[in-house]
């Protein structure tokens, strides 16, 4: 059968250790409450194992694996779990060539391994490596680079100049290169200013762009997103902004322009950024945390103004004592208020 494979073929490709039978044939995987005795269930803790039939055959860490079961012992759960579903992930091989009804000028480059699906634009000098796929809808401007393998989903948008590494993955309705926010309030009517963006959005190898993210393109030189980086849905990168490798940007996060962030950041969803700060290596920032200053390396941070999260915990703790406070206080002030004045004392 296509997709299915022994325990121990299974065991062999994520480095697990098989328990029970080693030839079981294992067709897909499966949460706890739709197990079947065909596809492994994943077991985070042995409690999650009670009252799963003795058929089901199970992936869990050494500390949390069920005695007598079939299935894979590993070191990291998450890891095999991302392992797992990477070899059982439904493929999706669209067929190389253009699509009649997509638009390809003729000053652009299409490998003739790539694939460009129905209603797409590629202008002219665009350049699109080889395994790319751009599968509908997609919009790739003058002089775009796509690089090897990368992956563009429906309405995904690249204006000019943009370059995208290899194996990338962008979602659809992302935009990458629109116009930075450039605006010189008060003119000499009074009017806003628009300052020219003529630079461009350069991206690494690995990254992932979420569903209706915007990265703008620098004012003269480049916005940057380094190898490894993902981001996650309606994620805003502003102007000229620098983003190191490795990092993860949770939803509706965003940068203003000019920010530089190290590698290893990891910014909690709807988290903000100030502009002109530096966020160090391994900076972390709680959901909806604010960053108005520089951060030092390995920080955890949340709030609004972010400050140390457990410094920042202490204080919210303490925010609930607040109407028990007032309230004692209110007593001690009515008590004072009905009690006689002091004697002055004489010598």
């Amino acid at each position: 059968m296509e997709n299915s494979y022994r325990l121990r073929e299974l065991s062999e490709r994520i480095g697990a250790t098989v328990c029970g039978n080693g030839e079981r044939i294992v067709e897909g995987l499966s949460e706890l409450n739709d197990c079947a005795p065909e596809r492994l269930s994943f077991i985070e803790s042995q409690k999650l194992a009670r009252g799963l039939p003795e058929n089901v055959a199970v992936v869990a860490d050494e500390k949390n694996f069920p005695d007598g079961r079939d299935g894979l012992k590993v070191k990291s759960f998450r890891a095999a779990m991302a392992a797992l579903l990477a070899i059982f992930e439904p493929r999706y091989a669209p067929p190389v060539g253009i699509s009649g009804s997509a638009f390809v000028d003729p000053e652009a480059i299409v490998a003739p391994s790539a694939y460009v699906g129905p209603n797409c634009t590629v202008c002219a000098g665009a350049r699109i490596g080889s395994g790319v796929r751009l599968i509908a809808n997609v919009y790739v401007g003058p002089d775009v680079e796509i690089g090897d393998d990368s992956v563009l989903e429906p309405m995904a948008v690249l204006q000019r100049r943009t370059k995208v590494g290899a194996r990338c993955l962008i979602h659809s309705c992302a935009v990458l290169g629109a116009d930075g926010f450039g605006i010189i309030p008060g003119g000499p009517d009074g009017e806003n200013v628009k300052v020219p963006q003529i630079g461009r959005v350069v991206v690494g190898d690995d990254v992932e762009i979420g569903a209706g993210t915007c990265i703008d393109r620098a004012t003269i030189a480049a916005t940057v997103v380094q190898n490894g980086t993902k981001m996650d849905n309606q994620v805003q990168i502003g102007h000229n902004c620098h983003v190191g490798k490795n990092c993860i940007i949770a939803s509706q996060s965003g940068v203003a322009g000019s920010t530089t962030i190290e590698d290893g950041v990891v910014m909690g969803a709807r988290s903000g950024l100030n502009g002109h700060i530096k966020v160090a290596r391994g900076t972390q920032i709680a959901g909806m945390g604010i960053v108005m200053k520089s951060t030092k390396p390995g920080q955890i941070l949340s709030g609004h103004p972010a400050t140390d999260h457990m410094e920042d915990f202490r204080f919210k703790a303490s925010l609930r004592r607040v109407p028990d406070l007032l309230k004692r206080l209110k007593k001690l002030e009515e008590v004072a208020a009905h009690e006689p004045p002091h004697a002055e004392k004489r010598d």
